[in-house]
């Protein structure tokens, strides 16, 4: 009995320990993903696949805190458009919105997590221009180059195609600016929520460029960081 309650608290110690050393980890690797460009990310976790894995344990710590996690908002908003409207997730992680609904949805991140994910950079996908009807970001304009990949989900979407963005609020210096930036580069808005006082949704409608007066080349997103507990 005695060996059995020391066996018990050392595994408690362990899974503390773990705990400890996972939120430690998902910090550097969460402040890293926010500082560095697509191709350093990649070259990271392909260096290192394990941190993927201690990101995603990290990330999904967090989502579980959440009054409201915007990727089931957005899963709502596209099985009210109907399974016939195609998707293409940038940065999917786990491809929740792919293991959701019945649409054909392309599911892209740097690491292949499960059955559903294609590997693929956010700023160059595998898919051919104006191919599907929405393109999401949901947390996942991270990296110095985001706005490559907003050009990108422009690229693959078809004419009038919808562009959905959730991002954490804090991230956006000004939201009047940021969405005047991505209209700039030819989309119309549709919408512009903030469901709770951490996130906001915005919805867009592809149209044609407007003249460039460097609203899009100016888009800044801060990084999100998250407190040492």
């Amino acid at each position: 009995a005695v060996v059995s309650t020391q066996s018990t608290g050392i595994t408690k110690l362990k899974g503390k320990f773990q705990k400890k050393l996972d939120a430690s980890q998902f910090r550097y690797i969460n402040e890293k993903l926010y500082t560095c460009s697509a191709e350093e990310a990649a070259a990271l976790f392909e260096k290192k696949p394990e941190l993927f894995d201690v990101y995603h344990r990290g990330f999904t710590a967090q989502v579980q805190k959440w009054e409201v996690n915007p990727v089931d908002r957005i899963i709502e908003l596209i099985r009210s458009r109907g399974d016939a409207v195609s998707v293409a997730d940038f940065g999917c992680g786990d491809a929740k919105i792919a293991q959701s609904v019945t649409n054909p949805v392309y599911s892209f991140d740097l690491v292949q997590t499960n059955d559903h994910v294609i590997v693929a950079n956010s700023n160059k996908v595998p898919l051919g221009n104006k191919s599907v009807d929405i393109a999401v970001f949901c947390l996942s304009l991270m990296g110095t180059d985001f706005k490559d990949f907003i050009r990108e989900a422009r690229r693959v979407l078809k004419s009038k195609g919808t562009l959905v963005i959730a991002e954490v609020s804090s991230r956006i210096p000004n939201v009047t600016e940021f969405v005047a930036g991505v209209e700039e580069l030819g989309f119309k808005t549709l919408q512009k929520e903030e469901p709770n006082s951490f996130f906001t949704e915005m919805i867009f409608k592809k149209i044609k460029p407007k003249e460039n007066k460097g609203l899009f080349e100016s888009l800044e997103l801060k990084p999100c960081t998250y407190k040492k507990r």
